[in-house]
């Protein structure tokens, strides 16, 4: 009807759209009044024309043809006004609006739907039910057992195609809808099948809304990727649709976000740049479920050595059940533990067990599956476990017999895994001489000597009694073949005697050369020092005194004070501060001051520790404490070096365990006899499967790194799950071993991630549905798509619909007046 009216006054029809206004303003420029006497004057002279009547002409008609003469009169005197209509012609921009599907394997999880609202949106979704009435209604019990077990993807095409909710078709024809799949990636999909025809008059396009059966894509739907990147894939379809006017992003997912962006954050951003997100949730929020969430055990073991392993267990629905933790080397049980659910959350289980062979294994930490679960191979959680018969290879080196000095050394010498020697400057030179004596001396005066060791522990020792030679090696032990150096402050020399020398640039901290003891005291303070564990440290195992977080933090609050630490300035960018002095006197801009800090160095690491009164901690609790904590630290520091195989080929990986389909970086570090590195363009490697049944070897290449002699790097996927080892052709006795597993991220956690969803919908001005309110989405975003006001004038005087207003009136007149008899 606009458009009709618009046509007969002569607008343009394709400026038509929703009236919101109109008024009627005059251009003719004669005053109204002037206008307004002509008119009664001209309506006057109407009247007098028709004072004779013929006899036969009936009342009702002389008034009619004199109503005629008069209106014809003012329209003409109307003209003189140059009447103009402005009308408010309010339409909306076609926008562009985005739809992504969550194409991960969370997707395919069958949810157990034991609550009926839950069986009601499965079958709202389904088409089962009425989709405006939401869950007051009840689905016939046959049908309900239809969607009792759907995974979500079905849910999901199920609404889709969904005739009784009409989604894709209501949204294709209000928008230009553009679909996209997510996962790993973002993948386009086909895009919508509305038709546009001619209409009739000018050349204006008519939208016919598409069937449902056009969007065939829908059937063809995988849910298969192993992450879940909402955040990402929200930003990457925005960017291929930026410039285009955007209605906002409809997101079908379960929320089960992994990886990549914080989606919170860019749904705030998206509300900056007015983009709403219109979110429908699949799955259901309170599933029952165990979810084994990780396994935390030593990659590497020794042989009748107790070995702690940290289970954590994340429950859902099963407050108040119980159900055994199972610790499994090999095919062998090796401890269980009953444990109590309680609400939704995780908790930490310790087991323990002593491996009593050496060899590669498998540590499984396992639930028996129950029947009610959402997910049933979650459960459990695997890792490569190395058992080995080896000693670990001490240098002890010392200025003078302190007391840190002597505990360490008894504490070494009774531990049957650790072969130590020790180097006592200020010693008398017989104690060298003994049978048996763990005493050398000299410090090793070559890399050959000094390069069979694991671990230097370096003690408050002159840098004079090392030649520059030594201090290199000591260097280049650390940074080319990956052992690692141990510093223990002292009051006489470390660490601020080392100042400008190759031993500084190992460890992790900074320092001024100065005195350490003018600059911090002779030791005889009375004050005690107050330590402090790090963020860092509460999780590093190294210093972890009990099996339970709780308990090991209750320990270190309870540990006799110490009266001495060493002054340093910060910890080195990339080092890890695990424990700290809080004094705030002696903190810097950089935060509380370091005592004890690690880093990684080339290949190996150098760990600080600023105190020599640890001692201390032997006072009413013997040596349990104080043993623990040196006992850890050096395992932790030496083992890497211990299972790295020939001095002369030192292969490292990124990291040990790995997901199928994740980038590997492999470097080595390759030397001929005497030490020379190798020079060669490219080193053939290879991999295959520790158990030798998957086939033939895998090749890769490793290349020359720029300016570093004898270091090669190269790069290849996680192949398929399995554990493998890898090598390099001109060592075959020395292998690097690695694990992979299959992609597990999409099963961490069961439940639709609700909150999450409900809290990116409200931060970006959009909404989010559920089954029950899924009818309404494309109103909704019709209802806050923006719609443009734009002003139209028409010159009524002008216009066909005036010209066809005064000839009909003055025909009409005429034809009356011929009925008449009038001339």
């Amino acid at each position: 009807m606009t458009d009709l009216i618009l046509k007969l006054l002569g607008a343009r029809v394709e400026a038509a759209g929703d009236l919101a206004g109109a008024r009627l303003a005059f251009q003719g420029g004669l005053g109204a009044g002037w206008v307004i006497l002509l008119a009664l004057a001209l309506a006057a002279l109407g009247v007098w024309t028709y004072r004779q009547w013929p006899p036969a002409t009936t009342p009702a008609r002389r008034y009619l043809l004199t109503g005629l003469r008069v209106a014809f009169l003012v329209l003409l005197t109307f003209l003189l006004l140059r009447p103009v209509l402005s009308f408010t012609v309010e339409g909306s921009v076609r926008r562009t609006l985005l739809l992504l599907v969550d194409g991960s394997a969370s997707m395919q999880i069958k949810d157990p739907r034991v609550n009926p609202d839950d069986l009601k949106r499965a079958a709202l979704a389904k088409g089962l039910m009425d989709p405006t009435k939401g869950l007051t209604q009840q689905p016939a019990p046959a049908r309900a057992r239809e969607v009792q077990n759907l995974n979500r993807l079905d849910v999901l095409k199920g609404a889709l195609k969904n005739e009784k909710l009409d989604l894709l078709p209501r949204l294709d024809y209000e928008f230009d809808l553009v679909p996209f799949s997510f996962g790993t990636d973002l993948n386009a999909l086909p895009r919508g099948k509305t038709e546009l025809t001619e209409g009739e008059g000018e050349a204006k396009k008519v939208r016919r809304k598409a069937k449902i059966a056009q969007f065939d894509w829908v059937d063809k739907l995988e849910a298969n990727a192993i992450t879940t990147p909402i955040g990402d894939s929200l930003r990457k379809a925005v960017e291929l649709k930026r410039g285009q006017p955007l209605a906002g992003v409809v997101l079908l997912t379960d929320g089960g976000n992994n990886s990549g962006l914080s989606p919170r954050e860019l749904a705030a951003q998206l509300k900056q740049d007015g983009v709403p997100l219109y979110i429908y949730g699949l799955g259901i929020t309170s599933p029952r479920d165990i979810i084994m969430a990780n396994l935390f055990a030593p990659e590497v073991s020794f042989v009748k050595d107790e070995v702690m392993a940290n289970v954590r267990v994340r429950s859902q629905g099963l407050a108040g059940e119980k159900a055994k933790v199972i610790l499994k080397l090999g095919d062998t049980k090796v401890d269980e533990r009953e444990i109590t659910f309680g609400p939704d959350g995780e908790q930490v289980v310790a087991l323990r067990f002593t491996p009593d062979k050496t060899g590669d294994f498998e540590l499984e930490a396992s639930i028996e599956a129950r029947p009610d679960e959402t997910v049933k191979d979650n459960n459990a959680r695997v890792q490569h476990l190395r058992v080995i018969d080896s000693k670990i290879r001490v240098l002890l080196v010392e200025q003078s017999p302190r007391w840190d000095f002597r505990y360490l050394q008894a504490m070494f010498m009774r531990d049957r895994r650790v072969e130590l020697k020790c180097v006592l400057f200020e010693g008398a030179p017989s104690i060298a001489r003994d049978d048996n004596s763990p005493y050398l001396d000299r410090f090793p005066a070559n890399k050959d000597e000094l390069f069979k060791y694991d671990l230097i522990v370096l003690g408050d020792v002159d840098p004079r009694q090392l030649t520059p030679e030594q201090q290199r090696n000591v260097n280049e032990f650390v940074a080319r073949f990956g052992g690692s150096l141990l510093m223990v402050a002292g009051k006489r020399f470390s660490p601020g005697a080392w100042r400008n020398t190759p031993i500084e640039q190992l460890l992790p901290v900074e320092f001024d050369a100065v005195n350490t003891a003018t600059a911090t005291g002779d030791g005889s303070a009375e004050k005690p020092v107050k330590l402090a564990l790090t963020t860092q440290g509460r999780t590093s195992t190294m210093l972890r005194l009990a099996d339970k977080d709780e308990e090991s933090l209750a320990l270190w609050k309870t540990l006799p004070p110490i009266y001495w630490v060493a002054k340093v300035s910060r910890a080195k960018p990339g080092a890890e501060v695990l424990l700290v002095d809080t004094d705030p006197l002696k903190a810097s801009r950089f935060g509380p001051m370091p005592v004890v800090a690690v880093q990684q160095y080339g290949l190996g690491q150098a760990l600080f520790v600023g105190t020599d009164n640890t001692w201390r901690w032997r006072k009413n609790v013997g040596d349990e404490v104080y043993t623990t904590f040196w006992g850890q630290i050096a395992q932790r520091l030496a083992l890497p070096h211990v299972t790295g195989g020939s001095r002369r080929t030192q292969l490292t990986l990124d990291r040990q365990n790995f997901v199928s389909g994740e980038r590997v970086s492999v470097y080595a570090r390759l030397y001929r006899a005497g030490f020379e590195p190798v020079q060669e363009p490219v080193v053939k490697g290879s991999y295959t499967l520790r158990t030798g049944d998957g086939g033939g070897a895998t090749e890769i290449s490793l290349r020359p790194v720029p300016d570093q002699p004898g270091v090669y790097r190269g790069e290849f996927i996680a192949p398929a799950a399995g554990n493998y080892k890898l090598g390099v052709e001109s060592d075959a006795d020395t292998r690097v071993d690695f694990n992979v597993t299959a992609p597990r991220f999409e099963l961490g956690d069961t439940a639709m991630n609700e909150p999450l969803l409900r809290e990116m919908a409200g931060l970006s001005g959009g909404e989010f549905f559920r089954e029950e309110t899924l009818f309404q989405l494309p109103d909704k975003i019709r209802a806050k798509t923006e719609r443009v006001r734009s002003p139209l004038e028409v010159e009524l005087w002008a216009s066909p619909l005036y010209f066809l207003l005064l000839l009909g009136v003055v025909t009409t007149e005429w034809v009356l007046r011929k009925l008449s008899h009038l001339k």
